[in-house]
């Protein structure tokens, strides 16, 4: 996105396959993620795509949940189960993202959810470079690095390891004050 928020066109055709998927009644929840990454502006990405999310999709403002602790597709993964999935006994999960991260975000969502839960992953059409490609490989190879003596789906070992060893959460993270 840009400073002011506006989404870029990876992210708004992300976002169009989670528009359509809510209106044709395959989720009934609607979940944007994302910090305030950028320097130049206070603005998070998950509440950019709320706002996409509203406007062009016109998706109510009260069936949308922004979670703004997740920094990348692990925190994503962590932070949907703990402060909602869970809470709320879902059992499908579905996550829209690009077709060329769809591989990894398959992977990283079924270890952190575990086996009780049926993940669905659909990726966006994207004009895919090789480094591109390249990072999807060395940022799993991280992902197993990190994750490596941990079971799928055992919360607090994979919260407790998120906090102490990744980079983007190590010291951090304060969610009790960034779910709404």
């Amino acid at each position: 996105m840009d400073k002011e928020g506006i989404l870029n066109k990876e992210s708004t055709s992300r976002m169009d396959i989670a528009i359509e998927a809510f209106h044709e009644n395959l989720v009934p929840d609607f979940i944007t993620c994302g910090w305030a990454y950028r320097d130049d502006s206070p603005i998070a990405i998950a509440d950019a795509m709320k706002k996409y999310a509203i406007e062009i999709g016109r998706i109510p403002s009260g069936s949308i949940i922004t979670e703004r602790n997740s920094r990348d597709t692990v925190g994503d993964a962590v932070f949907t189960k703990k402060y909602f999935a869970s809470k709320r006994e879902w059992k499908n999960i579905l996550v829209a993202t690009s077709d060329y991260h769809a591989p990894r975000a398959c992977e990283i969502f079924n270890f952190v959810y575990g086996k009780r839960y049926s993940i669905e992953i659909t990726g966006a059409v994207t004009n895919t470079s090789e480094e591109q490609l390249e990072n999807e490989k060395k940022s799993i190879n991280v992902f197993h690095e990190t994750f490596i003596d941990i079971k799928a789906g055992d919360d607090a070992l994979i919260f407790k390891r998120l906090c102490e060893k990744h980079p983007y959460y190590n010291g951090r993270v304060h969610p009790e004050i960034l779910v709404d």
